[in-house]
């Protein structure tokens, strides 16, 4: 098969659709496929891939810090590279200028389109007041899934809401996947260990909760850090790692200042990938208040290095937290302290936990992934265009 991604953020940025779309296009390339990519281009960064298309683009930011921003579209050259590409399907992984692109070369070419919601946009209203418009950003949302064969939902979270959004068209779920070897490259030494902790001022004895992500008021951090408050006062060793950036960092900065628990708390700023999971492999348990979430990278990474999690409760964290066994979800913030301070100061139950979050993360390996979508792409090729309701299968890919 030869295939597009259609993605508006690429490298050197980094982020789970990155991640996701980049994976995907190795794996698939291994099975014999051809893979090409539309995105747009970081200012600094040099393409010299014939595979890889990079469209120009106005950076906002918004906060990120990364470059995100407004690609500025010729659809003519769009098209031109994917004819020499003999491109038969298009996967599409942004609802925005490069998704519109996707859309309009789909069209154009005759041939289906593939898109996947990675991100609930109406819980990001703090960065434009349209996403907060739940009619406006509804309309927009129909318009632009209009001709898509099939909606690639990363959780029942992201399927709930296509089915409530566009109920006309066909939705199947494939998880997230993290190739875990790349991820994880070598295990750390104890000697490695030991300086990372004391890069950080951290101790050995030291109970480590860790946040991964953005730092924006969407992933509730604020609130979460209010949560923690009260078990790092009445349990000195216990610090809070916060690893990325974003516009609430500076707030969070201050918050721990006036609280006197700045030197609980630790702001690493932004981390490369390639580096993260040695931060996970020092912390005792991962914490999120975050409920805009579709199918957390985060968590997967966690489980890969045996770090149990607590969330609040949402859909996005069904398949990703096993109650009881690798982790658990409150039902409200006040709830997450409990829950957080009985788990961090119970070695015998973390251990245990560790080692089910090690035993569930199999289930989210990059393989797994790149097999189910590259059989939904040769359904979709088989069926298109006159066959696509038999989409509808909630069990075709398990055949």
């Amino acid at each position: 098969m030869n295939i597009a991604l259609f993605l508006d953020c690429f490298t050197p940025m980094k982020n789970g659709v990155i991640t996701s779309a980049l994976q995907l296009k190795e794996g698939l390339e291994k099975k014999g496929h051809h893979v090409c990519i539309v995105s747009v281009l970081v200012k600094g960064y040099e393409n010299k891939d014939p595979d890889v298309l990079l469209i120009p683009q106005l950076e906002l930011d918004f906060g990120s810090k990364q470059g995100f921003g407004a690609a500025l579209v010729n659809n003519k050259k769009v098209i031109n590279f994917l004819k020499e590409h003999k491109v038969e399907l298009i996967h599409s992984h942004t609802e925005f200028m490069v998704g519109l692109a996707a859309k309009h070369a789909a069209r154009k070419l005759g041939i289906p389109r593939i898109s996947t919601t990675h991100t609930m946009w109406e819980m990001y209203s703090n960065y434009s007041f349209i996403l907060g418009m739940k009619s406006i950003w509804r309309t927009y949302f129909r318009f632009y899934m209009k001709g898509t064969s099939v909606i690639v939902a990363p959780s029942i979270k992201a399927k709930k809401y296509d089915n409530l959004v566009v109920p006309e068209i066909p939705v199947q779920i494939i998880p997230n996947g993290i190739d875990m070897v790349k991820f994880k490259q070598k295990p750390m030494t104890q000697e490695e260990l030991h300086d990372l902790r004391k890069r950080y001022s951290l101790s050995p004895e030291d109970k480590i909760l860790i946040f991964v992500g953005r730092i924006g008021p969407e992933k509730r951090v604020i609130e979460l850090y209010h949560a923690m408050e009260p078990v790092m006062k009445k349990h000195k060793n216990v610090k809070m790692v916060f690893v990325g950036d974003g516009p609430a960092h500076e707030e969070l900065q201050k918050r721990a200042n006036d609280l006197g628990l700045a030197g609980q708390t630790v702001f690493t700023g932004f981390v490369d990938w390639k580096e993260v999971y040695r931060l996970y492999s020092i912390a005792n348990l991962f914490v999120t208040a975050s409920l805009s979430e579709v199918h957390p990278m985060t968590l997967i990474e966690a489980a890969i290095c045996g770090v149990p999690s607590v969330a609040r409760r949402d859909d996005s964290y069904l398949d990703l937290i096993e109650e009881g066994k690798n982790g658990y979800m409150a039902d409200t913030d006040e709830a997450m302290t409990a829950i957080v301070e009985d788990l961090i100061t119970d070695e015998k139950k973390l251990k245990l936990f560790s080692e089910e979050a090690l035993r569930i993360s199999s289930k989210f390996s990059a393989e797994n992934h790149v097999n189910r979508m590259e059989k939904l792409y040769k359904k979709v090729l088989e069926l298109y265009p006159d066959n696509l309701n038999e989409l509808w299968d909630e069990h075709l890919l398990d055949k």
